[in-house]
Formats: structure tokens, C-alpha cells, sequence
């Protein structure tokens, strides 16, 4: 790459920048993250590719109103780019933008290698954001060199929240009928199209590019997987495993590859954020390790167009619980819960609280109080929480209080 050939690439970005900052954008509900970009602070947003993390950098700047310049290196005129030419990247952007822009945004920078050291020198001077669909890339290099001095936030594809701000539906919590049906007529509709904005925009069939995407350029490249074909069979056994309990050893028999190339393959769509393992509870970590994972997929629009098996509504409502919780605590303290004869979905740990997911219709069975019961025991949580479909009140069990909450509010909450 020469200089001349790096300017032409930094301002055709730029100009279709300023095209993307012309539109309007669904507000993501991230707090206030913005408090992050302090100099030497890097704000690292993460997520699953197509989640909006481009867009929401894009949005931070210009709510701030400041001066900055943007380069995404998922570029295919970037394609084999290498860390000596990040110096003439470095020049083009200021030539294009300004000597003295402030704010720098490096969309996919992990696609070069040696980038951490780039990023490291220039986070003493500039405020900086990196994005990124690889959850290792800050494991590396920049966690050395930054010691601490970064923060990462995790983007997921639209909440049910955002999607009804996306349809211009009213996003509060209904409490009239007619508003709760109109609520949960979206909602049926959002565990089909699931939350990324390109599907919502273009229609269901976007999701099968995405898929694909993430499926080839994010793990099969990355991790240089030569037998495609199993591949793809592994991912959709994988997803149709959604919020249940999996085995890779036997997934490893069934696909016919050995357990090595399953657990490297697995730890790439984990990488990629497409789907997230949630460990079972268990007081010593060795104890952890032993135990098989639940499966919770990024989107229930993948799950509509991937899972081989026909869509179980219990599950599904599960996995958006899950979505909800890791969204919420940043994929921190979640675990599922497994004794002899009970199971509890998930015991959030950063709150306290256990809950239950069941697809009820006229009323909650009593296992489920009884499994929330013998956890609680086991674990002193402070909330007991059963999430059904649509039944909505309190119930009393032994002395403890147990909420039973409509999915719709509980994703609205």
C-alpha cells in the first residue's frame, strides 16, 4: 500500500460516512458508555457482526458533536494490510480529516495483525473506539500494553425494547388490553425476525447472509476450518440445541470428526458471538468444568432459520430470557442450576435472583415452585422469579415470595 492508494480509501469512507450520519438510528440502550472515552481509555463494543456496533461508534460522536475521523478495516481494499502500514493509514486519516481530530474510530481492527500496538500508541493522545466481532481480540497484546485502561461493552442485535422502537410501537409497559395484545402480537412476531437491524430493514431472509458471514469470515477463515461441509452441519446441530444442555462429545460422533476439531470449532462461534455457553452452578470451579454447558443462540431469528428442529415455544421464550440477562449483566454471573431431581434455568448472580422460564397458559405446575424452592437453598438468592407466557401475580411457597411475570413485561423491564 502507498500513501496515495490509503487517502483514496480513507475518504471514500468518510464520504459514505457522512451518509450514514445524515440518517436517522434507532437509540440502542446502552447507558452511558460515552464516559468511557477518556484519554488513555480505549472503548472497546463488541458483539456478534451486524449487531449495529459500526453504528452505534458512529452515534456516540455525534451526540457529542465532535471532530473525528472513521476506517473500517473489514474493507476488502484493507484485505492483507499489515502493522508498517497502519503509519500510512494513520497519515491518510489525517490529511482526509484533520490534524487535529480528537476522536478516532476503528471499525474490525483486529483484522490486522499487529494493530494492538497501533491502537496503544494512540489512545495517549486521541480518544478511541475499536469494534470488534472476535471476543478474544482484547486478550492479547492490548490487554498487556493497556494494563486495565480499556472497556468493553457488548452489543447485541436489537432487544425487544429497541425493536418496538424500530416499529414505532410505544416501548412502555402496557396495562390496558388492547395495548398488551398489541404488545404481544409484536412480540410473536420478534421471536420469528428476531432484532438485527439489516433482517428488519430487508426482510427475514438477511439473516441467512448474516449467518453466513459469521459462519465463514469469522470462524471458518479465522480459524482456517478446511472441512466445510461438517462445519455447517456442526453450527446448525449447535443452534438446535438452543437453550438445552450439550454435549460436544457426543456432537463430535454424530457430526464424525473428533472431539479436538469440535471444541476448536465451538470456541469459534463462541468467539463470534453467535452463540453463548452458560455453565452450570457449581461451588468449585473444577466442579464447572465437568459439567456440560446450555446453548443460548444471539437471535431468535437464527433460531427460526437455522434450528433443524420445529420452533418449541418454551424454548424459545427461554433464550430471550437468557438474551435479556447476559445483555443486561454484560454476559457476567449466569449460571443454570441442576440437583438431583430439580432444574432452574437460570441464577443470575450479579442480582441475586433465580428464575424459571415457562411457556404457561392457564396455570404455573408446582415442580417449578419446587425447583425455585431447593435452589434457593442451596443458593440464598434474595428474588424468585417465574417468567411465563401470560400469567402475571404472586405466589406463596414455604414462606417465600415467588413473581410470576409476562415475558413481555419482563423483556420491557
Amino acid at each position: 500500500m502507498n500513501a496515495e492508494e490509503a487517502k483514496r480509501i480513507v475518504a471514500d469512507q468518510k464520504e459514505l460516512v457522512e451518509e450514514k450520519l445524515a440518517s436517522n438510528y434507532i437509540k440502542r440502550d446502552t447507558g452511558d458508555i460515552s464516559r468511557f472515552l477518556t484519554v488513555p481509555n480505549v472503548l472497546a463494543i463488541l458483539g456478534v457482526r451486524r449487531s449495529g456496533k459500526s453504528t452505534l461508534s458512529l452515534m456516540l460522536v455525534k451526540e457529542l458533536n465532535v471532530k473525528f475521523a472513521y476506517l473500517n478495516f473489514d474493507d476488502e481494499n484493507l484485505y492483507g494490510l499489515i502493522a508498517k502500514d497502519l503509519k500510512l493509514v494513520e497519515q491518510a486519516i489525517y490529511e482526509v480529516y484533520s490534524s487535529d481530530v480528537g476522536y478516532l474510530i476503528f471499525d474490525e481492527v483486529h483484522n490486522v495483525k499487529g494493530w494492538e500496538l497501533f491502537i496503544s500508541r494512540l489512545r495517549e493522545t486521541k480518544r478511541v473506539i475499536i469494534t470488534g466481532s472476535n471476543s478474544k481480540m482484547l486478550s492479547g497484546e492490548l490487554a498487556t500494553s493497556l494494563t486495565g485502561r480499556h472497556s468493553d461493552f457488548i452489543l447485541f442485535p436489537f432487544s425487544f425494547r429497541e425493536y418496538l422502537r424500530f416499529k414505532r410501537v410505544s416501548e412502555e409497559t402496557p396495562i390496558s388490553t388492547r395495548r398488551i395484545a398489541e404488545v404481544n402480537v409484536e412480540l410473536e412476531r420478534y421471536m420469528e425476525v428476531g432484532g438485527f437491524p439489516e433482517a428488519l430493514m430487508i426482510g427475514r431472509d438477511q439473516i441467512d447472509v448474516i449467518y453466513n458471514d459469521i459462519l465463514f469470515k469469522d470462524v471458518a477463515f479465522r480459524y482456517k476450518v478446511r472441512e466445510l461441509e461438517k462445519f455447517k452441519d456442526f453450527s446448525k446441530s449447535l443452534i438446535s440445541y438452543y437453550s438445552s444442555e450439550v454435549s460436544l462429545s457426543k456432537l463430535a460422533k454424530v457430526i464424525g470428526v473428533d472431539k479436538k476439531t469440535v471444541d476448536l470449532w465451538s470456541f469459534g462461534v463462541e468467539n463470534a458471538y453467535l452463540v453463548y455457553f452458560l455453565p452450570r452452578y457449581g461451588e468449585k470451579p473444577r466442579e464447572r468444568l465437568t459439567y456440560n454447558k446450555k446453548v443460548y443462540v444471539v437471535d431468535p431469528g437464527v433460531i427460526s432459520r437455522v434450528a433443524l428442529r420445529a420452533k418449541d415455544k418454551g424454548r424459545v421464550m427461554e433464550n430471550l430470557v437468557a438474551l435479556k440477562l447476559l445483555r443486561d449483566n454484560q454476559l457476567k454471573g449466569l449460571h443454570y442450576v441442576k440437583g438431583k431431581d430439580f432444574e432452574v434455568d437460570f441464577y443470575d448472580e450479579v442480582n441475586s435472583r433465580l428464575l424459571q422460564v415457562t411457556y404457561s397458559s392457564d396455570k404455573v405446575e408446582e415442580r417449578e415452585f419446587k425447583a425455585l424452592l431447593k435452589a434457593e437453598e442451596m443458593l440464598r438468592a434474595r428474588e424468585l422469579v417465574v417468567v411465563t407466557y401470560d400469567i402475571e401475580g404472586e405466589e406463596e411457597r414455604e414462606g417465600r415470595k415467588i413473581k410470576l411475570i409476562p415475558l413481555y413485561k419482563f423483556l420491557l423491564s
